[in-house]
């Protein structure tokens, strides 16, 4: 085996045992956070569900404007330094970002909080809009701080903490205080607001403890920077990050224009009823948490050494495994939208089925992209990602606009679809000629092949049946079995495949053999 494989190999391994521990983490945050947000729909109704969808979404943009761009920028370049091994860059970025992150998330709590009489009443003719913006913006700060802790965490591809306190100790606090309220006996909305930002606190405490303890032997040394160098460097990561600043406002609202603008021309219970689909369309973009996560810096990492091989690979491998985890979901859910919406929100929110398949539709084809998004964030083509995320914005508004007022939350839907669409093909023809990467094998015929039988068996069943939960968790395990089995008969996996599957099963063999107690026995 030669060198690259052996890389490649290696590489794989480590994105596998990482990816293994997102997975918990992240089924548990998912798991959490619709928990959180169905006790609010169902508790409080769609009333006030669409208030609190809307008052995170508005602070969520306060955030993005706040932050710079500079936390996305330590994920990028503190992998880059640790590479050469440049501690006292590493030390100075921290230090700084913390600062001037702090001090933008003060100044936007502050303008959110004197904003929020306009916005709720001028934009969204809700007053009680306004009390929801305002406890809030409180969260502004200290979400910014704690980003820059766990962005530090990330670079240094520490996942398992990373995804523990991002995924499941902040959305499982959210679900405890919430629950804590209501069994309590506090009934006024407000409280909802307060169950979202405490934990965005506990994560911070979590975040600075972790690495204080963990993390600050790594940046021991190292000569202390001269003040040009402090500001050439600072000058190249702001650089970097600040079309990341437009890219994350703008891809905030090219991913709330919908919810944004069904707000405006409808009212908040409409909010409420489609972000009732929004979460559940969603479900498609855990496979591309579980992956990128690691994903990100190690290619970072490989590509600054030149190793542009083992970043094809793991290109190619990280989409494939996307897709045939994708696959079967995306057809259960345009098969049963109305089965998932019942389940998670109730009847009354019914109303949002064909939103929900428009919306999984969209969600799945911008997952199988996000690989190649990555590749252009790493190569550091931050300012056409900034122009890709425009054009799309454009295309969703235009849309929105002409859609909604016709076809309400259903043209809504649609309009995120076609606005993902057309980012998709953007990202992958720029990512292929920068890159030189395409990635997606010819193997990936085989996994849409082996999803087409069981969905026409399912679409059958559908349409002289009425599916219920039971029947929908029956109907689903025969798919993925039948699924699985095409799989490996139509040869979708190949050598790579068989040989993380080989060393996965061998790791569980050994651990199992190497038990203290089968010893013993022995």
């Amino acid at each position: 085996m030669d060198n690259d494989q052996k890389e490649i190999d290696r590489s794989l391994g480590i994105l596998v045992k990482s990816s293994a521990i997102v997975f918990v983490g992240i089924f548990l945050s998912k798991l959490f956070m619709y928990l959180y947000r169905i006790v609010i729909a169902r508790y409080y109704g769609p009333e006030v569900y669409g208030l609190f969808s809307l008052a995170a979404m508005i602070t969520g943009f306060f955030v993005t404007l706040a932050s710079f761009g500079l936390i996305e920028g330590l994920s990028r370049f503190i992998p880059i330094y640790r590479a050469r091994h440049e501690r006292d860059k590493i030390k100075y970025l921290l230090k700084i970002s913390r600062i001037i992150l702090f001090v933008s998330g003060v100044f936007s709590a502050v303008a959110l909080w004197i904003l929020s009489e306009f916005i709720a009443i001028s934009i969204f003719h809700n007053q009680e809009l306004i009390l929801f913006l305002r406890i809030f913006s409180i969260s502004i700060p200290i979400s910014l701080l704690s980003g820059t802790y766990f962005a530090s965490i990330r670079a240094h591809e520490k996942i398992n903490a990373y995804s523990f306190g991002i995924n499941i100790l902040q959305n499982g606090f959210k679900l405890i205080f919430v629950g804590m309220f209501i069994f309590l006996g506090l009934k006024s909305i407000e409280v909802v607001s307060f169950s979202y930002i405490f934990p965005i606190f506990i994560g911070l405490i979590f975040a600075y403890f972790y690495s204080k303890i963990k993390l600050s032997k790594k940046l021991l040394g190292g000569k202390e920077l001269s003040r040009p160098e402090k500001n050439k460097m600072l000058i190249g990561v702001l650089s970097y990050s600040w079309p990341l600043i437009l890219f994350g406002i703008i891809g905030n609202i090219m991913f709330w224009m919908d919810t944004l603008l069904i707000g405006y021309f409808k009212n908040t219970y409409f909010v409420g009823i489609y972000n009732a689909a929004i979460p559940i369309a969603t479900l498609l973009a855990i496979s591309q948490e579980i992956f990128i996560q690691m994903f990100f810096p190690m290619i970072t990492r490989e590509m600054h050494a030149k190793r542009v091989k083992t970043v094809r690979e793991l290109s190619k491998q990280v989409t494939k495994w996307i897709c045939i985890i994708n696959t079967p979901l995306l057809v259960i859910l345009l098969i049963f939208p109305g089965v998932f919406i019942n389940f998670f929100f109730g009847p009354e929110y019914l109303f949002a089925n064909n939103s929900l398949r428009f919306l999984a539709l969209g969600y799945f084809v911008y997952a199988i992209t996000i690989v190649s998004n990555n590749l252009l964030l790493s190569k550091g083509k931050s300012k056409l990602i900034l122009l890709n995320i425009v054009v799309a914005s454009i295309i969703n508004f235009f849309l929105n606009y002409s859609l909604i007022p016709v076809y309400g939350i259903t043209g809504a839907a649609f309009s995120t679809f076609l606005s993902l669409f057309i980012l998709s093909i953007m990202i992958l023809v720029e990512s292929y000629y920068f890159n030189k990467i395409f990635p997606f094998r010819r193997k990936l015929l085989s996994v849409g092949i082996s999803a087409i039988v069981p969905a026409i068996i399912l679409t059958w069943v559908s349409s002289i049946l009425e599916v219920d939960l039971l029947l929908l968790t029956l109907l689903g395990g025969l798919f993925i079995i039948f699924y699985l089995i095409l799989i490996l008969l139509t040869r979708a996996l190949d050598q790579n495949d068989f040989r993380i599957i080989r060393k996965i099963w061998d790791g569980i063999t050994k651990s199992v053999i190497d038990r203290p107690s089968i010893r013993k026995i022995e």
